[in-house]
């Protein structure tokens, strides 16, 4: 007879878990106006009523919505092979219009092990029992850009790096997320195991895989339109049988390679990190304050341009002589400069048609948006609104510190998304009459800095791209408002008068509001700039500037290049 053990029965804690397909960790926004946290499988399900994601920041956005797509992808696919594979398969899913949530469950529960937060061996996007080379751990504040991390301070942090904020499992997993998709580069700390760190360090480490693009999103009414809008039809070259979301693959370890992405899923959930979340308990749940992250995976971006789908693409100038090919290079945002003016390269329309040594691809899901609204879905896309997100950041110091965030919502059309309309071309048209307005507007400003005595080439740069900023500041809603309202009239009129109209109503507004920051200039003159001087051109060459000389240059090229409508011929 076995003999029971004296004492009172000891109690064991049950395991750490937090998993991310049942536990609420994804803040949204329902189309009733309530905002809720919701797991993995109750967003997918609910998508068609929720309005959008609430996050931390605007850089958690397109990881998060690129984690959702994976899964989806996943579960649409046949077998081992993701879908939707055609128009047909697309189109179902957008007939249904929600997520199918039986084919959802139904891979979300195969896999959901492998979204556990803390599970002791495969944790989610970690490696269990991952050490540093030297033992020590980090502040969590090292994966949050905007707080303070050893020599990393931003300005007006109130949190220093030796109290680090406590954060949630929920937090920590939106955290764990933006830091594969956006980690600064240089050195990382070695992971012990790994057979290439040299004296515990890890050198030659890029920016996470988001960090060296300009990833655009084209975003809906709901968050389930957004998630169709960017769900693409996959081709064999993109996404074949050997494409898996990083959960079905094996479990990282320590050591890293570079590699090329076996496709699109294998990109979407890429491990540009390896990281372990330190937990310690506390009265009101477990807490994450300290966390270990190593270099991850390295990608292998020469031919990236044929499998990620949400940036656009510039050929490489260089590369291609050491390379023996053609190289694309992604075209990353540019601080301070709003995403219209560089609609040229997002618009797929003209760029989409162009040989394959073309300069420029446009970002991927945006043709795809343009050939399904060319298409059978033409009717039922064209009365969904379409809000282009533009996520970037910049980066200093050898990519080793954030410089700055990019965020630029966007109106865009399916009008202006059509191949078989002319509305593209409205638009780019608009473009263009505020970069002439600009142009003229900056040289005026320097004729009149240069008649007022400046000849310091700084100072003189500085007035033009101060006059110009302030153009395309005051430019900057009222072309959002006219670009949204493109289209929308075409039914009740013939196109080509209301494009004209669309023209001459933007080419007016661009005109009085040039003409008003002039007048504010002229205003603002010296009395030696009104007396003028002469000016030396070059060399062999001087005339005389006055701020009446700048002003008669500045309407007659203005007027030259941007008639009013009514003198057009």
């Amino acid at each position: 007879m076995l003999e029971r053990a004296s004492g009172p029965p000891q109690q064991q804690s049950p395991p750490l878990t937090f998993n991310l397909v049942d536990e609420p960790w994804l803040p949204c926004l329902l189309l009733d106006g309530t905002a809720r946290a919701l797991s993995l499988r109750d967003l997918l399900h609910q998508a068609h009523q929720v309005q959008d994601l609430v996050l931390d920041t605007a850089t958690q956005y397109p990881p998060i919505v690129r984690m959702m797509l994976a899964v989806i992808h996943r579960a649409v696919g046949q077998g081992a092979n993701p879908g939707p594979r055609s128009r047909d398969e697309w189109g179902a899913l957008w007939e249904l219009g929600k997520l199918p949530a039986d084919r959802i469950d139904q891979y979300l529960d195969q896999v959901r092990h492998r979204f556990d937060l803390f599970h002791p061996q495969t944790p989610f996007g970690q490696v269990a029992g991952l050490r540093s080379a030297s033992g020590d751990t980090k502040t969590i504040s090292l994966v949050i850009p905007y707080l303070a991390a050893g020599n990393n301070t931003p300005l007006f942090c109130s949190v220093r790096d030796d109290q680090p904020p406590a954060l949630t499992p929920a937090e920590a997993a939106r955290w764990l997320l933006h830091a594969h998709a956006w980690d600064t580069a240089a050195i990382k700390t070695a992971a012990a195991g790994d057979p290439k760190a040299k004296a515990g360090k890890t050198t030659g480490n890029p920016t996470g895989p988001l960090g060296q693009m300009g990833v655009l999103i084209p975003t809906g009414q709901t968050l389930w339109h957004t998630l169709l809008f960017n769900l693409m039809i996959l081709k064999n070259e993109i996404s074949g049988s050997g494409d898996q979301p990083s959960w079905e693959r094996p479990a990282a370890d320590a050591t890293w390679r570079e590699r090329t992405p076996a496709g699109l899923l294998d990109l979407y959930t890429w491990l540009s990190r390896r990281v372990r979340l330190v937990v310690a308990p506390a009265a009101d749940g477990p807490r994450i304050q300290r966390i270990i992250v190593c270099a991850g995976d390295r990608l292998r971006s020469e031919d990236l341009f044929q499998t990620e789908p949400q940036t656009a693409w510039r050929r490489s100038k260089t590369q291609p002589a050491k390379l023996g090919r053609e190289v694309y290079m992604p075209v990353t945002h540019r601080p301070g400069r709003q995403l219209w003016r560089g609609l040229g390269t997002i618009l797929p329309h003209q760029q989409a048609t162009e040989p394959s040594g073309s300069e420029r691809k446009p970002a991927s899901v945006l043709v795809q948006l343009r050939g399904l609204a060319d298409g059978e879905f033409a009717e039922q896309l064209r009365g969904h609104p379409l809000l282009l997100r533009a996520v970037g950041m910049s980066y200093g110091n050898q990519n080793a510190v954030i410089e700055e965030t990019y965020l630029d919502d966007l109106p865009l059309p399916v009008a202006v998304l059509r191949a078989d309309q002319n509305w593209e071309s409205v638009a780019l048209d608009g473009v263009r009459d505020a970069e002439t307005a600009a142009r003229h507007l900056g040289h005026l400003a320097t004729n009149l800095a240069k008649a007022a005595g400046c000849r310091d080439d700084r100072v003189l740069g500085s007035r033009r791209d101060n006059a110009q900023m302030i153009l395309y500041a005051t430019l900057d809603q009222l072309f959002r408002r006219w670009l949204a309202g493109l289209g929308a009239h075409a039914p009740q009129r013939t196109a080509r008068v209301s494009q004209q109209q669309a023209r001459d109503e933007w080419r007016s507004d661009v005109r009085a509001r040039t003409f008003q920051i002039a007048d504010n200039l002229l205003l603002g003159v010296p009395p030696t700039a009104i007396r003028g001087r002469r000016v030396r051109i070059n060399r062999d060459r001087s005339e005389w500037i006055s701020a009446a000389l700048a002003e008669f240059w500045f309407r007659k090229a203005l007027n030259n290049d941007l008639p009013r409508p009514d003198q057009e011929i």
